[in-house]
């Protein structure tokens, strides 16, 4: 209680400022729309009265998450942006300064605000509806013959929670099927945070056909939110959990690792990210790949000479241009999107194939790979 008491302390430090500038702009700027800016204050912050409960996993708190969760980030990401807008526009007034500054900003909020909802909207439909499928033809030196053409699908950050809709993973799973992959991995985040939710998971995977290999990855969410359930949920099922383990498929050899998450959670004791266990029992012939979530595990894969990693993780940022494979989140992170390749190891990064607790991926499309393994 107390660290989540002082966490909260933070985040209240770090955006109550974000808040108080947003608020007091737009009801100088925009005075007739007081009582909504006020409306929209209130359910974007409502949330933070419920931190201390969100890891509760009751039906109330995972109501409460679910439900509050989405404006209260929508506002959060907006107070931020809108905060850095009104700073342009302060010093585009400065050299002038004929007439109030609520007076001079009115109609560059106004483009700005509706600009905001605009790309809201489509980002809310690009979420929800559309599925890409990814073709990566994947050259690897010395590929055994037998597995020239092997096709792998993946699958990443589902984040299965209370409104995941089950028709919404039918057609993510069934489209699956219909690429007809070898074997399907899905990298991470299955569910979100909630062990509670592997059912319905599991109920969506029941439409890729019996015969196929399906495996998965811890996340960290799946850290954050009880690994231990997790992998006791989903022990004997239709999807099958590598936890720093290796299986054999064919002349491949499939090592998954846990999630780097477990090195700083207590809940991760015992599940910090092994490769070298996860490579043990391969045989010689055999073409290791390693699949993860996070793009950390690229250095370990590189280390031992692994040629292929597959990961996730990223999204994307949720928020890109893939032509010109730009992401919001390859300002932070040097592996983001798609395939790299160092020193003649390769890493595949896929964008995600659900979201992250707000439904909006702008430019971002949710993502399914199928990859193709070829001799280089």
């Amino acid at each position: 209680m107390l660290r989540t008491a002082i966490i909260l302390g933070i985040v209240l430090v770090l955006f109550l400022p974000f808040n108080l500038l947003t608020y007091r702009q737009l009801v100088r700027i925009h005075p007739r729309r007081r009582k909504l800016v006020i409306a929209a204050v209130v359910v974007g912050n409502l949330m933070w009265l419920f931190f201390p409960i969100l890891n509760a996993r009751t039906d109330f708190s995972r109501f409460i998450r679910a439900t509050l969760g989405p404006p209260w980030c929508a506002w959060t990401v907006f107070a931020i942006l809108y905060s850095g807008a009104i700073l342009l526009m302060f010093l585009a007034w400065l050299p002038l300064r004929r007439r109030p500054f609520a007076e001079f900003a009115r109609w560059p909020s106004r483009a700005f605000i509706s600009f905001i909802l605009l790309g809201s909207a489509v980002g809310f439909f690009q979420a929800l509806v559309p599925l890409r499928v990814e073709r990566v033809p994947i050259a690897i030196p010395n590929l055994p013959p037998e597995l020239e053409g092997k096709r792998l699908a993946l699958l990443a950050d589902l984040h299965v929670g209370l409104y995941t809709r089950p028709s919404r993973l039918q057609t993510i799973f069934s489209t699956t099927a219909a690429l007809q992959p070898d074997v399907v991995f899905i990298l991470g985040d299955l569910l979100d945070d909630d062990p509670h939710f592997a059912p319905k998971l599991l109920a969506g995977a029941r439409a890729l056909p019996s015969s196929l290999p399906v495996y998965a990855v811890l996340g960290n969410h799946e850290i954050y939110g009880g690994p231990q359930e997790v992998i006791a949920k989903l022990r004997g099922s239709r999807i099958r959990l590598l936890v720093n383990e290796g299986v054999p498929l064919g002349r491949l050899w499939i090592a998954g690792i846990s999630d780097y998450a477990a090195r700083s959670m207590p809940q991760g004791s015992g599940l910090v990210p092994d490769a070298d266990k996860a490579l043990s029992g391969r045989a010689a012939d055999s073409l290791p790949i390693l699949i993860a979530h996070q793009p950390t595990a690229f250095g370990d894969a590189r280390k031992r000479h692994i040629p292929l990693t597959l990961c996730a993780h990223t999204h994307g940022g949720q928020c890109g241009f893939r032509p010109l494979r730009w992401t919001l989140a390859g300002l932070f992170l040097p592996y983001h999107i798609g395939l790299y390749e160092v020193g003649g190891a390769q890493l595949y990064v896929n964008t995600g194939t659900g979201y992250w607790l707000l439904p909006f991926r702008l430019g971002m499309t949710p993502e399914i790979t199928l990859v193709d393994l070829r001799r280089g």
